[in-house]
């Protein structure tokens, strides 16, 4: 590039090339020159660089893999939360321990799915695959980042069965201790990012599935029941969902008979 050339670029970030210290011959200020002069003082400082290896790489590939792929739609719907919240107070006496939300919602997920099984399913090799299992995978935080351990046939497992479960992958997560079987055969995922604040997101869904439940935090704000303003603690669900599988109405089926069982969880969650 020619010393015309180097002035035009100079021009474009308004540079003094006599303040420039130059590396060409007779003290010239060569592209190079001018090319490190611009990313100290016009470019963001480079704190660290992370190598992206291992399960972070993984995951990485696997969420660019379905953004790509996967058709996403993601609705939202406010379920009230007192009877739960309430419901959550009355286990907590009985197991000794409380149990978290995410461990109750589980439950309720698992009996939706069992009501509308189609979003218990997964896109491979161009067909629909329908599972007969509900494997539940649970977003939990870990060392390497978010993680999405499994949790096997929820539907089956008694309320203390869950729990356990639950604090076992929680824990080894942690610890670093999860194995390769802890992250196969998953059919349906759930994240919760309530615990942040969050009122509304967007999941990504977990490929190959065709489906992902959003947990947001629970508020309380004035609503209107049986005519009369009442304040009650409410939580907004995000289902994100691949609509090369799923239409929007079993969609939207599947996150009301969720939201029925979370108003009303005495009939789900038994110990």
């Amino acid at each position: 590039m020619s010393g015309e050339d180097v002035r035009l670029v100079a021009e474009q970030y308004d540079v003094d090339l006599s303040k420039i210290k130059g590396s060409g011959p007779g003290g010239e200020v060569t592209l190079e020159d001018l090319e490190a002069y611009i990313r100290e003082h016009f470019y963001p400082k480079i704190r660290e660089e992370k190598r992206v290896f291992g399960i972070r790489k993984v995951i990485a590939e696997r969420l660019s893999r379905s953004y790509r792929e996967a058709v996403h739609v993601t609705l939202n719907m406010e379920v009230g939360m007192d009877n739960l919240m309430r419901m959550r107070g009355r286990l907590a006496e009985k197991l000794g321990v409380k149990p978290s939300f995410t461990v109750l919602i589980l439950k309720c997920v698992a009996k939706a799915i069992r009501d509308f099984i189609e979003v218990n399913a997964a896109m491979e090799e161009g067909k629909i695959v329908v599972y007969e299992d509900v494997n539940i995978n649970v977003a939990v935080d870990s060392p390497v980042g978010l993680i999405t351990p499994v949790i096997r046939n929820v539907d089956k497992k008694s309320l203390h069965e869950l729990l356990e479960d639950y604090m076992d992958i929680v824990d080894r997560a942690k610890r670093g201790m999860l194995k390769e079987k802890d992250f196969v055969g998953g059919t349906f995922t759930v994240t919760n990012l309530g615990m942040f604040g969050v009122d509304s997101f967007t999941p990504i869904i977990n490929p190959p599935q065709v489906a992902i439940l959003g947990v947001n935090r629970i508020v309380e704000k004035p609503v209107v029941k049986d005519g009369r303003i009442e304040v009650a603690h409410v939580m907004t669900l995000s289902l994100t969902f691949d609509h090369r599988a799923i239409d929007g109405a079993p969609a939207a089926k599947f996150l009301q008979r969720l939201k029925h069982h979370i108003e009303n969880p005495v009939d789900v969650l038994r110990l």
